[in-house]
C-alpha cells in the first residue's frame, strides 16, 4: 500500500458514510494513540450501524477498561459469552456477585504467567469472598500489600508504603496514596497525589472521581463538580460520583441538570442492584422539585426491584405526605411498621400525618405510643405539642374551652420537656411554638386564659408558676424576642408585633409602651420582607388604634398591602373601618364590598355593612345583616349587634306587628338565634362584657322563661351600669325575682333604686304583697294610686285591682266590691277589674252582680286574648246555680268556635275532670283533649310553651285517663315529671300509682 490505513479509511467513509469498517479503524487508531473517549465514541456508532460487531464490542470493551468503566465493560464481554476470557474475569473482580467472583477466580488461575494487573485482579476477588488464606499467598508488590492487606487502616498502610523501596509515583501507587491520605483528612496530600496520578493518565474516571471527593471535602463546588462531571462522562455508571454530582447540582438548585444525569445513568446501567438506587435518587430529586407523581413512580420502581429496603417505603410515604394523598402516605407507613415494628420513623410520620388530616386524638395516641419508647426524641415531642395545640384550636372554635385550655397545658408540658435539654435551646422553632401557646392562651375567657409553668421558665422562685393572662403575653414577649436572637425572620417579628398588639388592647393602661413595640416589630417585619402583605396590614391597624390614630399612615399601609395582594379581604374590612371612621360612607361601602367579594364567608365585612345600615338609619337592612353574621363563626360586635336590634324590635309592639320583623322572629326565630348570640358573647368575654350585653341577655332569658338565669345577667348588668340606667337593672332583677317567687330578693332589688318610677314602685307593692306585708303592700299602693289618680286612669284602675285583692283578705266582701265598682267606673277600666268583679260574685253567690259583670264581658268574648277566661268565669257561673250540663255545652261551643285556643281546651279538660270524670263516657275524651291542648302550643310558632303548665296539663290527662287505661296513664305521669322534675304534683301522683 502506498497510502496509510487512515486514509483508505478515510475513502471508504466518503463512499460509504455508513460503513462499520471505516468507523472501525478510526477508532483502532483512536485506540492506539490512547484517545480511549474519541475511541469509545466512535464505536459506539460502530455499533448502531452493526449491533453484533464483535471486534468492535471486544475493542469498545477494552477503551471501557482503560476508562476505568469496569461495569461498562463487564456488560460488553458479557455480550461476546466469552466467560474463559481474562479481561472478563478482571471485569468482574470489580463487582459484588459471589458466585461471578468465584467463576473469576477460575479463570484467573488458569493464566500461567500472572502479571501484576492479574495478581491485583486476584487479590480483589480473594478479598471480597473473604478468602484471607488464599489472599496471603498471592505474591503482591508492595503497593498492592496495602491496597488489599491495610484497607482499612490508612494510616498503617501510609506507613507501609513508607518504608517501601518500590517507586511511589506509578499510577497505582499514587492513586492508592491519594484515598488514604483522604480517609485520613489531610487533603493538600491526598489532592498532590491524585493530581499526579492524573497527569500520568488523563483519562482515568477513577482520578477525577478522587479529585471530586477531595476538592468536595475542602468546599470547593466549582472544582469538585467540574470533577466529577469529568468523572460521569468517562464512566457514566460511577454510582459515588453520580451521588455526589447530584447532590452539588441540588445544591447550586440546578434540577435540570440533576434530572438529566438521573435519566443518562440509568439509560447505561443494567445491574439492577443499581438500576434501583439511581431511581431512588431520581425519586428524591422529583420529590425536591414538588414533582410528586414522578417520585412515586420512582419509588415504586426502587421498590419493585428491593421491597425490603425501608428507606424506598418510607420516602414512598413522604412522596404522598407532599402531594396531600396523607391516607395512603399512613397506610404506607402502616405497611413498614408491618414489615419492621420498631421502625420510629414510620411512627413518628405517621402521627404526623394524622395531625395534618386534624385527626388530632389518634396523633396524639400515636405520639405518646412513641414517647414511652424514647422518652425525649425530641420530633416526638415536638410533634405531640403541635397536636394538642391543633386540637385545642379546633375545641376553641366549637366553644368547649374548658377542655382547650387543658390541651394547651398539655402542650406546654410536653414543650417545658424540650427546654430541659439544653442542645434544644438553640431551636428557633421551640421558643415561637411555646409563645403561640401563651398567646393562644391568653385569648380565651379570662378565667381560663392561665397555664401552669415551669418556675424556671417562667423565672420564678417557686417550681411550678401559675401565669395569668398578663404573665402569659409578657412571657411570650419575651419567647419570641429569643427566637430572633438566634434567627432573625418576618414571621417572628410580624408574631411579636402582634403579641405586643393584644397587649395593648388588653391593657389599656400600658397601650402606649406595647404599641411602641408593636409598631417597630412590624416594620422590623415590612424590612425582613417587604413583598408580605400581611406584614402592612398589621402596621396599618396598630395605626387606627385609638392610642395612635394615625389614620393618614394606617391607609397608607392597607393601600401597599392591597397592592401586594389585591384579593385580601382582611385589609380591605380594615380600610373600610377607616372610613367608617372617617365618616366616609360611601368609600367605607365599597370596601367592605370588596372584601366580601374575596370571600363571602368572612363576617367581619358583613359587620361592617351592617354598621353602615345603622349609621344611615337603615333598621331592616342592619338586623337582616347582623343576622346574616351569625351563620359565620362567633364574632362579639355581630353578636352584640344582632341582640341589640331584636330587644329594640321586641320591646316595641309596633315594629313586632310589621311583617318583614314579624317573619324575623316567629319564622326564622331571631329571639332564639339572638339569645345564643349574646350567650356566648358573656361567656367569652365574662368580666369585659358591656352593661348593655348582660340587659340584652337578661330580658332574652326572661323571654324564654329562664328567669333564674334573667336575674344572674341583671345583677352583673347592675353591678356594671350607673344612674337611670342602673335603676332600670333593679326594677328587672326585681321582677325577675318575682317571677321565681322570691319576693324577699325583689323586695331587697327594688329597694336599691335610687329614683324610683310608677313601675319599681308598683313592683316593689307587688313584692311586699307576696312576702306576706301586706300593711306596707297597701301603703306603697296608696302612694302611687296618689301619684296618678286623675292624671292616668288606666294606671289607677290596675292599682285599685291590685289593692281590692288586699282588703278583700282583710276587710271582706263588702269593702272590696266598693273598691271594684271605683275602678270599674274608671274611664279605661282594665279587664282584670271585671274578672274580679265576677268572680267576687261567683264565690258569694250574688247572681246580680255576675250576671251584671259577664254581660259586660260578654262585649270581649270574641277576643281570643280573653276568650279562656270569660269561658272559665261563665262555667263556674253555671255551676254554681247547680247547671253542670249548661256549663258544658257552653265550654263546648266555645272550643268549637276556637279549634286553635290551647287555653280554651285546658279550661274544658280541667272542667270535665272536676266535674264528669267519674264518667267512664268522658274519661277518654278528656285526656285527648287536655293532650291536644299541648300538642296546639308546640305546634304555634307564636306562642311559647311552659314546661310547669304543660306537666300540670299532662296530669290532667294521666288523672282523667286512670280508671280506662293506667298503663298509659303511668306514662303520662312519667312525661310530666320529665317535662317539669320539680312538678311536686306529678311525683305525688306516681307515689300514689305505686
Amino acid at each position: 500500500m502506498t497510502q496509510n490505513i487512515e486514509y483508505y479509511a478515510s475513502k471508504l467513509g466518503e463512499l460509504n458514510p455508513q460503513s462499520s469498517l471505516a468507523f472501525l479503524i478510526q477508532a483502532i487508531e483512536k485506540f492506539k494513540a490512547e484517545q480511549y473517549v474519541a475511541a469509545r465514541d466512535i464505536l459506539y456508532k460502530v455499533l448502531v450501524i452493526q449491533p453484533n460487531y464483535s471486534v468492535a464490542i471486544k475493542l469498545l470493551a477494552r477503551c471501557e477498561m482503560h476508562l476505568e468503566a469496569f461495569g461498562l465493560a463487564h456488560v460488553l464481554w458479557q455480550q461476546l459469552s466469552d466467560r474463559n476470557n481474562i479481561e472478563y474475569a478482571i471485569c468482574v473482580s470489580y463487582g459484588v456477585d459471589q458466585e461471578k467472583l468465584n467463576e473469576a477466580v477460575e479463570v484467573l488461575k488458569t493464566r500461567e504467567e500472572k502479571s501484576e494487573e492479574i495478581v491485583r485482579a486476584l487479590a480483589r476477588c480473594y478479598l471480597k469472598l473473604g478468602d484471607a488464606r488464599n489472599l496471603n499467598r498471592l505474591q503482591m508488590s508492595d503497593v498492592s500489600k496495602a491496597e488489599f492487606f491495610y484497607y482499612d487502616s490508612p494510616s498503617e498502610a501510609i506507613q507501609f508504603l513508607g518504608s517501601t523501596w518500590e517507586d511511589l509515583e506509578t499510577y497505582n501507587a499514587l492513586i492508592l496514596r491519594a484515598h488514604y491520605y483522604y480517609q485520613l483528612q489531610d487533603y493538600d496530600v491526598a489532592l498532590t497525589c491524585a493530581l499526579k496520578a492524573t497527569r500520568l493518565r488523563p483519562y482515568s474516571s477513577l482520578c477525577f472521581y478522587h479529585l471530586g471527593k477531595i476538592y468536595l471535602a475542602t468546599n470547593d463546588i466549582v472544582r469538585s463538580r467540574k470533577c466529577f462531571e469529568k468523572c460521569v462522562s468517562l464512566n457514566p455508571i460511577n454510582e459515588d460520583a453520580v451521588e455526589n454530582l447530584s447532590a452539588i447540582y441540588q445544591q447550586l438548585s440546578e434540577e435540570d441538570l440533576n434530572v438529566a444525569l438521573l435519566l443518562n445513568t440509568l439509560k447505561k446501567i443494567k445491574t439492577p442492584s443499581k438500576f434501583k438506587h439511581i431511581h431512588y435518587k431520581l425519586g428524591l430529586h422529583y420529590l425536591n422539585v414538588n414533582n410528586c407523581d414522578e417520585a412515586i413512580q420512582c419509588f415504586r420502581t426502587a421498590i419493585k426491584h428491593d421491597v425490603s429496603c425501608m428507606i424506598y417505603w418510607e420516602s414512598l410515604g413522604d412522596a404522598y405526605a407532599s402531594r396531600g394523598s396523607y391516607n395512603s402516605a399512613i397506610r404506607v407507613y402502616q405497611k413498614i411498621l408491618e414489615m419492621e415494628p420498631a421502625n420510629v420513623y414510620a411512627k413518628l410520620q405517621m402521627a404526623i400525618m394524622k395531625t395534618t388530616i386534624r385527626m388530632y386524638s389518634e396523633a396524639i395516641e400515636d405520639f405518646n405510643n412513641l414517647l414511652k419508647e424514647h422518652e425525649d426524641y425530641l420530633p416526638a415531642l415536638k410533634g405531640a405539642a403541635e397536636a394538642h395545640i391543633g386540637l385545642a384550636n379546633f375545641l376553641n372554635q366549637e366553644y368547649r374551652y374548658g377542655r382547650a385550655k387543658d390541651h394547651f397545658q398539655m402542650a406546654i408540658n410536653l414543650l417545658q420537656r424540650c427546654f430541659l435539654m439544653p442542645e434544644n435551646l438553640n431551636m428557633v422553632w421551640l421558643w415561637r411554638l411555646t409563645a403561640n401557646v401563651f398567646v393562644s392562651t391568653a385569648q380565651m375567657p379570662e378565667s381560663l386564659a392561665n397555664l401552669d409553668v415551669s418556675g424556671k421558665l417562667a423565672k420564678r422562685e417557686s417550681d411550678i408558676a401559675f401565669l395569668t393572662r398578663k404573665d402569659l403575653l409578657s412571657l411570650a414577649l419575651r419567647f419570641y424576642t429569643c427566637a430572633l436572637k438566634i434567627k432573625q425572620n418576618t414571621y417572628l417579628w410580624y408574631e411579636l408585633a402582634l403579641c405586643s398588639y393584644y397587649s395593648a388592647n388588653m391593657y389599656g393602661d400600658e397601650a402606649e409602651q406595647h404599641l411602641e413595640m408593636a409598631t417597630k416589630a412590624s416594620q422590623m417585619a415590612i424590612k425582613e420582607d417587604p413583598n408580605r402583605w400581611q406584614n402592612w396590614n398589621l402596621l396599618g391597624v396598630i395605626n387606627m388604634h385609638k392610642t395612635i390614630n394615625n389614620l393618614p399612615l394606617a391607609q397608607h399601609c392597607f393601600v401597599q398591602a392591597l397592592t401586594l395582594e389585591r384579593k385580601s379581604y382582611t385589609t380591605w374590612t380594615n380600610l373600610g373601618v377607616l372610613y367608617l371612621k372617617l365618616n366616609e360612607i360611601r368609600m367605607a361601602n365599597q370596601a367592605f364590598q370588596r372584601a366580601q367579594q374575596s370571600s363571602p364567608v368572612y363576617p367581619n365585612a358583613w359587620i361592617g355593612q351592617a354598621m353602615i345600615a345603622e349609621y344611615i338609619k337603615e333598621e331592616e337592612e342592619a338586623v337582616d345583616l347582623f343576622r346574616h353574621c351569625q351563620q359565620f363563626e362567633y364574632h362579639p360586635e355581630s353578636s352584640l349587634g344582632y341582640a341589640h336590634w331584636v330587644c329594640h324590635i321586641l320591646s316595641d309592639k309596633e315594629k313586632c306587628k310589621l311583617p318583614h320583623y314579624k317573619h324575623a322572629i316567629d319564622s326564622m326565630y331571631a329571639d332564639v338565634v339572638a339569645f345564643d348570640a349574646i350567650n356566648w358573647y358573656t361567656i367569652n368575654e365574662e368580666n369585659d362584657a358591656s352593661s348593655s350585653a348582660w340587659s340584652f341577655l337578661g330580658f332574652l332569658c326572661e323571654r324564654h322563661r329562664l328567669f333564674r338565669l334573667a336575674t344572674k345577667a341583671f345583677a352583673k348588668a347592675a353591678e356594671k351600669s350607673t344612674g337611670n340606667e342602673r335603676d332600670l337593672m333593679f326594677t328587672n332583677l326585681g321582677y325577675s325575682h318575682l317571677k321565681l317567687n322570691e319576693p324577699n330578693e325583689a323586695i331587697m332589688a327594688f329597694n336599691k333604686i335610687a329614683h324610683a318610677s310608677f313601675k319599681p314602685m308598683i313592683g316593689l307593692a307587688l313584692a311586699y304583697y307576696k312576702a306576706g306585708q301586706h300593711q306596707e303592700s297597701y301603703s306603697v299602693y296608696k302612694s302611687v294610686l296618689k301619684s296618678v289618680a286623675g292624671i292616668e286612669d288606666d294606671k289607677a284602675s290596675r292599682i285599685l285591682v291590685a289593692m281590692a285583692s288586699m282588703v278583700y283578705a282583710f276587710q271582706g266582701e263588702a269593702d272590696t266590691k266598693t273598691i271594684l265598682y271605683q275602678c270599674i267606673l274608671l274611664k279605661d277600666s282594665p279587664i282584670q277589674a271585671l274578672f274580679s268583679a265576677c268572680a267576687l260574685g261567683i264565690l258569694h253567690h250574688d247572681n246580680q252582680l255576675s250576671e251584671t259583670i259577664l254581660t259586660e264581658l260578654k262585649k270581649r268574648e270574641n277576643s281570643e286574648k280573653h276568650v279562656a277566661d270569660i269561658a272559665y268565669l261563665t262555667a263556674q257561673y253555671y255551676l254554681v246555680n247547680k247547671q253542670p250540663r249548661k256549663a258544658l255545652s257552653y265550654l263546648m261551643t266555645r272550643v268549637h268556635i276556637f279549634p286553635h285556643c290551647a287555653q280554651l281546651r285546658k279550661v274544658l279538660a280541667n272542667f270535665l275532670l272536676d266535674n264528669y270524670g267519674h264518667k267512664r263516657q268522658y274519661q277518654t275524651a278528656t285526656s285527648q283533649i287536655a293532650l291536644s291542648a299541648i300538642a296546639l302550643v308546640h305546634s304555634s310558632k307564636t306562642k311559647k310553651s311552659d314546661s310547669l303548665e304543660d306537666s300540670q296539663t299532662l296530669l290532667v290527662a294521666s288523672q282523667a285517663l286512670q280508671p280506662v287505661d293506667n298503663r298509659r296513664s303511668l306514662k303520662l305521669i312519667q312525661k310530666a315529671i320529665l317535662l317539669h322534675p320539680r312538678n311536686v304534683n306529678a311525683w305525688n301522683a306516681l307515689l300514689a300509682v305505686h
